[in-house]
C-alpha cells in the first residue's frame, strides 16, 4: 500500500498550505489525550497553552512495526494570539525528557525544533516540536507518533513506516505564506 498525497490544506486567516495524505483524518480542534496536552501548541511541563487558534490536526491510523495495538501519525498546526511570539521558542517545551534539536528549515523557514516524549499505561507519544514566529504570532507544528498497544489491531491498516513517511512528506510540503 502506497499512500499518495491529495491536495493543499489551505489555511488563509493563517496564511498556510500543507499537503495532505490520502486517507489522513482532519480535525480542527486541538483536542487533548491521555499523555498529550490540547490547545493550540503541546506543553510538556504542565503550563496552558495560552490564547491561540487551533488550526488543524491530520491523523493516519497505522499498524505499528511490532504489530500490537495501533498508532496515529500525526501533524498539528496552531497559531497564538497577541503576544505569543514573546515564548514561542520554548513556552511548556522543556519539561520532562525535553531535549533541544537543532534548527530546522521548512521551504526557507526556520524553526526551533525540540523532541519529547512519554509513556504510561498503554500509551506512548513521540513528537517533535517545531515553533517559529511569523507575522509576529507563534506557529507550533508537531509531529507526533501515538501509540496505543492495548487495542487490537485492525485489518488494513497501512505499516507504521509508510505512515510516518507519509506525515513527514506532508509536514515538508507546510508553506507559511
Amino acid at each position: 500500500m502506497i499512500l499518495t498525497m491529495l491536495a493543499a490544506f489551505v489555511s488563509t486567516p493563517q496564511h498556510l498550505t500543507i499537503e495532505l495524505p490520502a486517507g489522513a483524518t482532519r480535525s480542527r480542534r486541538l483536542t487533548g489525550r491521555s499523555l498529550m496536552a490540547a490547545g493550540w501548541r503541546l506543553s510538556w511541563d504542565g503550563s496552558a497553552a495560552g490564547p491561540g487558534n487551533d488550526v488543524a490536526r491530520f491523523t493516519l491510523r497505522a499498524r505499528p512495526a511490532d504489530g500490537v495495538g495501533t498508532v496515529d501519525e500525526i501533524v498539528q498546526i496552531g497559531v497564538g494570539g497577541p503576544g505569543s511570539a514573546r515564548d514561542c521558542l520554548t513556552h511548556g517545551l522543556n519539561g520532562g525528557d525535553a531535549k533541544r534539536l537543532p534548527d530546522r528549515t521548512i521551504n526557507g523557514r526556520r524553526w526551533a525544533a525540540w523532541a519529547n516524549s512519554d509513556a504510561g499505561m498503554s500509551q506512548q507519544i513521540t513528537a517533535t516540536d517545531l515553533r517559529t514566529v511569523w507575522r509576529r504570532r507563534c506557529y507550533a507544528v508537531a509531529r507526533i507518533s501515538y501509540a496505543v498497544k492495548a487495542t487490537d489491531t485492525p485489518p488494513g491498516l497501512p505499516p507504521q513506516a509508510q505512515a510516518a513517511a507519509a506525515m513527514d512528506r506532508a509536514l515538508a510540503s507546510l508553506r507559511l505564506r
